[in-house]
This record gives C-alpha cells, sequence and structure tokens, in this order.
C-alpha cells in the first residue's frame, strides 16, 4: 500500500507541478528589480514672503544617492509667465556614471485641524506620480503645473503661511548594483483588481445598462467599498441587495465603465489626462456620475480636470455642473476665469452652455451679466475719462 502511495505522489509532482528550469543569466526577470524607497517632508515657512524664484529641500538619501525637492511658488517663468501655477521638481544631488531611474509622488499635506484623520482629508487631496531617468548630478524632473494659488487658498493647504510637500521616491536599479540589498518589488494591487474586473473571476453581480446592449460583470463588494450609494443598495435592506442583477438608466455605458475603472485602479486612463475634448466632455459626463455615486475623490480629479480646460466654449456647461452638484471651489474658477478678461463675455453669453445655464439656474446667469455689463460700462467710462485727459 506504501508502494502504491509513493508511485501515485510521484506521478501527480511530475504531472501537475512540473520543475521549472532557471533562467539563462542574459535574460533578467522582474525579480532582477529592486527598488530602494524614502520619504521626504518638505515645510515652506513664510511662503507669502519669498521673493526669489525658489525653494530647495534639505538632502535625503535614497537607494544609494542625495535628493532635493525645488519648489518654485510662483511657477517657472519660462513655461509659465502669469505665475498661476506653483511649480515643484525632483533634483539629483549626487554624481551618477550611468542613468538613475526613479518613481516619485509629490503631494500637499492639509492642516490635521482641517482634514482631520477620518479620511475627509483624501477628498481635497493634491498629488501627482511621475517617474524619470536621471542622467546627471543636477538633473530634475517635476511639474511646472503642480498647483494653482486658487487651490492652494481654496483647498486650505496653508496653515499660519507655511505649506508642506510631501514626496514619495521610489529608485530603481538592477540586483547587480544593489549588492545585498533587500527586493521590494512595486506593489500590483491596482492592476491585479483590475484584472478581476476585466476578467470577471468571481463576480457576484451583473450591472445592465438601460438603453445599451452592454453589461458589466463586477464584485459587490468593491462597489459597496468605494460607494456608498452601491454601499446602500446592496449592503442594506433594499430590494437590490437581495438580488444578482442591478439595472442602471441615469448613467451612460462609456462613462460607468470608467467610473468601474476608477473603482478598481484608483486612478483615470492616462487618455483622460490629454488635453483634448473628448477628454474634456467626458470628464463632465464623469463628474455627474462620481457625484451620482457619492465617489468624491473621483469627483475632484474631474472637477480639477475641468478647472484647467476651461475656454470660451466649456465654461457655461462647466458652471451648470458646479451649481448642481453644489461644488462651490469649482464655480469659483468658472466665475474668475470670466470676470478676468471683459472682452470674453459676449462670446459665452452665445454659447450652448451659457443657454443651458441659463434654463438651469437663471438667477445666476442673470447676476453674471449684471456684473459683465457694469464692468463694461466701467471700463468704456475709465477709456473716456482717460481720452479726455489726453486732449487736455
Amino acid at each position: 500500500m506504501s508502494s502504491y502511495l509513493s508511485r501515485l505522489v510521484d506521478y501527480l509532482s511530475r504531472s501537475f507541478f512540473p520543475t521549472r528550469s532557471p533562467p539563462s543569466a542574459s535574460n533578467k526577470t522582474s525579480s532582477d528589480v529592486v527598488v530602494r524607497t524614502g520619504e521626504k517632508l518638505f515645510k515652506v515657512v513664510g511662503h507669502s514672503l519669498i521673493e526669489d524664484t525658489r525653494r530647495i529641500s534639505e538632502c535625503f538619501h535614497v537607494g544609494g544617492y542625495d535628493w532635493a525637492v525645488c519648489y518654485y511658488p510662483n511657477g517657472v517663468a519660462s513655461s509659465i509667465p502669469d505665475g498661476q501655477f506653483a511649480s515643484v521638481f525632483l533634483m539629483l544631488m549626487s554624481d551618477c556614471e550611468s542613468k538613475v531611474k526613479a518613481s516619485f509622488t509629490f503631494s500637499l499635506l492639509q492642516d490635521p485641524a482641517v482634514s482631520p484623520a477620518t479620511g475627509d482629508g483624501e477628498k481635497n487631496k493634491i498629488h501627482a506620480t511621475l517617474t524619470h531617468s536621471f542622467i546627471s548630478k543636477g538633473a530634475k524632473s517635476g511639474l511646472d503645473k503642480f498647483v494653482s494659488k486658487a487651490d492652494l487658498a481654496a483647498l486650505e493647504y496653508l496653515k499660519d503661511d507655511c505649506l508642506v510637500i510631501k514626496c514619495n521616491l521610489e529608485v530603481i536599479g538592477d540586483r547587480e548594483n544593489a549588492i545585498g540589498s533587500i527586493i521590494v518589488p512595486p506593489s500590483s494591487l491596482n492592476t491585479d483588481l483590475l484584472n478581476l474586473l476585466e476578467t470577471g473571476h468571481k463576480a457576484d453581480l451583473t450591472i445592465n445598462i438601460v438603453g445599451s446592449f452592454r453589461i458589466f460583470k463586477v464584485h459587490g463588494c468593491m462597489l459597496a467599498a468605494r460607494s456608498p450609494v452601491f454601499r446602500a443598495l446592496l449592503c442594506g435592506s433594499m430590494m437590490e441587495s437581495k438580488q444578482s442583477r442591478l439595472s442602471i438608466d441615469d448613467t451612460d455605458a462609456d462613462v460607468f465603465e470608467l467610473l468601474l475603472y476608477y473603482i478598481y485602479h484608483d486612478c483615470l486612463p492616462e487618455s483622460m489626462d490629454e488635453a483634448t475634448e473628448e477628454a474634456t466632455n467626458m470628464a463632465q459626463h464623469l463628474f455627474v456620475a462620481a457625484d451620482r455615486y457619492g465617489v468624491e475623490r473621483l469627483k475632484l480629479m474631474c472637477q480639477s480636470k475641468l478647472s484647467q480646460s476651461l475656454d470660451v466654449d466649456t465654461v457655461g456647461f462647466v458652471l451648470d455642473l458646479a451649481e448642481r452638484c453644489n461644488c462651490c471651489k469649482l464655480k469659483a474658477h468658472c466665475l474668475s476665469y470670466i470676470e478676468r478678461n471683459c472682452n470674453r463675455w459676449p462670446a459665452i453669453e452665445e454659447t450652448q452652455g451659457f443657454a443651458q445655464l441659463k434654463v438651469n439656474h437663471p438667477l445666476l446667469a442673470q447676476d453674471i451679466l449684471a456684473k459683465a455689463r457694469r464692468r463694461s460700462k466701467n471700463k468704456r467710462n475709465r477709456k473716456k475719462t482717460g481720452n479726455k485727459l489726453q486732449k487736455k
């Protein structure tokens, strides 16, 4: 009997658990990659008093190299002449014999009194992640338009005239250049979860988009964890919580697909970062969906995208959305855009977006037009006064 069991185990091990041959020395695998991480908190004191071009943090050591954070409160003059955006960069402070690849994230920290550790601070978090290969000492990479001055004030990042910038840094190298290093591969959680959505493995809920032939196989626990509206539907006493199929009639299929992408991946596709009309239009629809399902961080991401892509044709639509969803900061951005240049008002008034605003929010539209007329009248009066003085 023992001889039979021995042969059976041997057969199973050879059939179902084949021995893997070692990789050749010439082919590197993902396990050969060494990732060394570090973090730097850079406190910019006396923010409003900075008159020169930049502030540089103290050096911090990650992956065998020294680094520093460079902050430009008025932006980089060559790319942002109006100084409406602050810029931030990561600079390599050490000599290097070859390229140094690094992935880094910049974020702003709010005052704990404003954003307590309950998770509410995430709603207004500004952050950006980049990857760059640094080729020499003094090389730097970052964002020309990291945060607008309006957002710094509106989102309450300045406390006692101090700004705190957080830099998370991952230096990526080869095992041959880091003998003795402990290998920590990059997290694959987001990719794994997105793969779960794409494959439909163990999906327990089917969502049907009314008016479309498309259905989505999803995981109810993911939707409930990421959206309070889905949590109420799927985990409460409503009838939907007992069903394995859910019909949605208030969201377009393409928009819902993008919403699911964010729910599983915690970010948006790279196409949404493009400055295209299609990306801007999709951001408007996704903004409405994020508001409807209570996905607050996605809602803020859409607001940021829309505020940075305002023009004569879109400002009416965006202002209508901001008023409908009670987004004061986005509304302030739109009003500031309209008021900054009197020459825009006639063109804005003729757009479909402003026509929609007049129908949905007539009092707001009337107030804007009244202010526009007063400013135009004051401008004409100043011009007449100037002409009279010149004649004298």
